[in-house]
């Protein structure tokens, strides 16, 4: 009725110390905040443009429903008085950072941040 006793570690044992290794690698990487951006990018059916966040305004922005506004302030963007039902992207808030994006699907906008994102996934 006696167990086979080990002395020191198992392969399981190795597999848990990497997989927490990793994990911690992980977890480190994907709370570092991204890069502030400089640019926005702003897709309609119209076309394409470009906003620089460092010039403070509001632009009209155009779609099927109706005309839209963004808002830059304090090297941040948000999208006001967009006329879609559900107001979603109005509460998405401000977007700054390098790959965060606002969209108004009903309308058709799209406004992402360009430059260097340090983060492979974000989730609002």
């Amino acid at each position: 009725m006696h167990g086979i006793i080990r002395k020191g570690p198992t392969l399981v044992d190795g597999m848990l110390v990497v997989m927490l290794f990793a994990l911690t690698l992980l977890l480190s990487s994907l709370m570092r905040p991204s890069a502030p951006g400089s640019v926005l990018e702003v897709k309609t059916q119209a076309g394409e443009e470009r906003l620089s966040l460092d010039r403070e305004g509001r632009y009209p922005v155009s779609g099927p429903l109706g005309t839209a506004y963004i808002i830059v302030e304090d090297r941040m963007a948000r999208l006001e008085n967009a006329p879609c039902p559900l107001k979603i992207c109005e509460r998405m808030g401000p977007v700054g950072a390098s790959g965060q994006t606002i969209l108004c699907l009903p309308n058709r906008i799209s406004v992402r941040v360009l430059g260097k994102v340090s983060v492979d996934a974000v989730s609002r």
